[in-house]
C-alpha cells in the first residue's frame, strides 16, 4: 500500500521545490533528522513516484519574453489529435485538459509579439479546433510548481 507523505515529507518537498540542489545535510538540519534518514525518505518518495524528477528553473533573462494562455474549444472527439499536434509546436510548453466551455488550455512561450501571433495562428488552424481565446500573461504573482 502506498504511504501518503507526512508533514516531514511535505517540508522536504517544499524545500526541494525552492531549490532542488539543496544538499542533504541542509535538508536534514531543516527538518531535524539525520542525513541518512532524509536520504531514505527521498529514496522512498522517488520510488513511490511522489517525486518524479528534479528540474531547472530559468532566471528572468533566460525566460521567453511573452507567455500566453490559450483556451481551446475542440470539435467533438478530437482531443487526442489536437494534443498530439500541440506537442509538436515547440512554443507550446504545457497543455491541460479542463472542464467547462473550453476543453484545453495551452501555455505558449514566445520571444516577440510577432512570434506569438504566428504561433496563435498556427494553433487556431489545427484540425479539430473549433475556437480559441488567448490571454497574455503580464506577471506571475507566485508559482508553487
Amino acid at each position: 500500500m502506498k504511504r501518503r507523505p507526512d508533514e516531514t515529507d511535505r517540508r522536504l518537498i517544499a524545500r526541494l521545490q525552492e531549490n532542488a540542489r539543496t544538499p542533504i545535510a541542509a535538508l536534514a538540519r531543516d527538518v531535524g533528522l539525520s542525513r541518512s534518514a532524509v536520504q531514505e525518505r527521498l529514496e522512498r518518495l522517488e520510488k513511490s513516484q511522489t517525486i518524479t524528477g528534479y528540474t531547472v528553473q530559468l532566471g528572468d533573462d533566460a525566460r521567453p519574453v511573452l507567455l500566453a494562455e490559450v483556451m481551446i474549444q475542440l470539435e467533438q472527439k478530437q482531443s487526442a489529435g489536437v494534443v498530439s499536434a500541440l506537442q509538436k509546436v515547440p512554443n507550446c510548453v504545457r497543455c491541460l485538459a479542463i472542464s467547462g466551455e473550453f476543453d484545453l488550455i495551452a501555455e505558449i512561450a514566445a520571444d516577440t509579439p510577432e512570434e506569438l501571433d504566428a504561433v496563435l495562428d498556427q494553433i487556431g488552424g489545427l484540425l479539430g479546433i473549433k475556437r480559441t481565446s488567448s490571454s497574455i500573461i503580464l506577471s506571475t504573482k507566485f508559482d508553487r510548481r
